[in-house]
């Protein structure tokens, strides 16, 4: 992968001035001068803006002109290098002085009238907020988004999480917890993914909940048995790679997770974990990026569970610490595989005739940064909760260990942005009790 420097098109001999002096982000760059750049005026000059023109298209989010003197700068942070990369980009100090007052509310730098310059500042962003417009059709197409944003969030809000889930997997009777969890993993995004494991006895309705999914929604990789067992990620004799690195930016879902080949989880680890992996062996020797969103189906050790639900996992304690959430779920009895029968033969329910609604929902979703609203009080009594879970499970088959800290933050998030809202009190109970409802299944 490039690194900055690269990006930047900066040649050998000016890399390693700038490495002797510590200089090697973007960032750095941007809230450098010339003259500290010790490459000369104009080169410095030109690196600079060119940094600068980056970290501008990277983080800004939108652009209002409210009126003429006004204009808001939404951005995705709002840092040293993002406020002066954001300022030169819209001519702010053309002219060597201040053409706008600056505020900085949240992650908005509110621009106001300060001279007549402010007219250049106007043309600026109106030429930008076209760009950005065009650069965000561009996103939807590239996401498979055809539908309205106005009319996905509105459909979206309507039924929110709840209706997400009860929606889909209408067909299913029982088994909530399950719905649940592969609804908060559809929701998650690719750079935080939340990846889940559902562990049940064959007839369960595992196996239906993989179907439905793999029917109604796209960008999906499944992975059957007999694929599990060949590898996930590389074959070490021939050097292929499997399903893992071919599954970038996809949901995927994994049949008999339990079947993994040895050789094949140390690999699983790092990969699950951040996205990343770097494979040695007597043939192999490649460094491998793969973002994905796995919600994998397992049945228990002894095909059927014991009293003790928990020695029956069959995976190792750290492959169970990559998933955030883990559920065990029921056989289904009689008279509901009867109801999931007729269910089937009719093919009722909102999904079948409404799937690309629901499917273009979960790819806008993921598009959608939740702001986090929650008093302190919330967020306390949460991490509380959940680090009990931690102490309870850290050294059981279950093994909830530090990963946690990484889905806590995931979890009531990927909720919110199923419903495009904040992060507030409701959503992080919400997230809270899905995480001790999927622990209380293994009771």
């Amino acid at each position: 992968m490039e690194d900055d420097l690269s990006i930047l098109g900066v040649i050998p001999s000016d890399r390693k001035k700038l490495e002797s002096m510590g200089i090697t982000t973007l960032e750095q760059i941007a809230q450098a001068t010339a003259i500290g750049l010790g490459m000369g005026s104009t080169k410095g000059t030109m690196l600079i803006q060119r940094a600068r023109n980056i970290i501008s298209n990277k983080n800004i989010n939108n652009i209002v002109i409210k009126d003429e003197d006004n204009v808001d700068v939404h951005v995705k942070k709002a840092d040293r290098a993002v406020v002066k990369s954001v300022l030169t980009m819209l001519d702010v100090y053309a002219g060597g002085h201040g053409n706008a007052a600056l505020q900085i509310e949240g992650n908005i730098l509110k621009l106001s009238r300060k001279s007549r310059g402010f007219d250049t500042i106007l043309q600026k962003a109106d030429a930008l907020l076209e760009i950005l417009e065009s650069k965000k059709n561009g996103e939807r197409e590239r996401h498979g988004i055809s539908l309205p944003d106005e009319d996905l969030m509105e459909f979206a809000k309507k039924r929110g999480f709840n209706g997400f889930w009860q929606n889909v997997f209408h067909e299913i009777k029982g088994n909530d917890i399950m719905k649940k969890v592969i609804a908060a993993s559809m929701f998650s995004t690719f750079n935080e993914p939340i990846h889940s494991l559902i562990i049940g006895e064959p007839g369960s309705s595992k196996t239906m909940a993989k179907e439905i999914i793999g029917e109604r929604f796209t960008e999906i990789t499944n992975i059957g048995a007999n694929t599990t067992r060949s590898g996930l990620v590389c074959n070490l004799g021939t050097g292929d790679l499997g399903a893992f690195p071919h599954s970038h930016h996809k949901l995927v879902l994994v049949d008999e997770f339990d079947k993994i080949p040895k050789e094949d989880i140390e690999y699983c680890y790092e990969l699950l974990s951040n996205g990343k992996c770097t494979i040695h062996s007597a043939k192999v020797h490649r460094q491998i990026d793969s973002y994905f969103i796995m919600i994998a189906f397992a049945n228990p050790k002894t095909r059927v569970f014991g009293k003790n639900a928990l020695a029956d996992i069959g995976l190792s304690p750290l492959l169970m610490s990559r998933c955030a959430l883990v559920v065990k779920v029921s056989d289904i009895s009689r008279e509901e595989r009867i109801d999931l029968f007729r269910k089937k033969f009719y093919g009722q329910g909102e999904i079948k005739e409404k799937h690309e609604y629901y499917d273009q929902w979960v790819k806008l979703a993921r598009t959608y940064e939740p702001e986090i609203t929650a008093s302190e009080k919330t967020v306390e009594r949460y991490i509380h909760e959940v680090d009990k879970i931690v102490q309870q499970h850290y050294s059981t088959s279950l093994r909830r260990d530090l990963r946690m800290s990484d889905y806590i933050r995931r979890i009531p998030r990927a909720i919110a942005r199923s419903m495009f809202s904040p992060v507030d009190n409701n959503i992080v109970q919400e997230a809270l009790t899905l995480i001790q409802e999927s622990i209380e299944t293994w009771s």
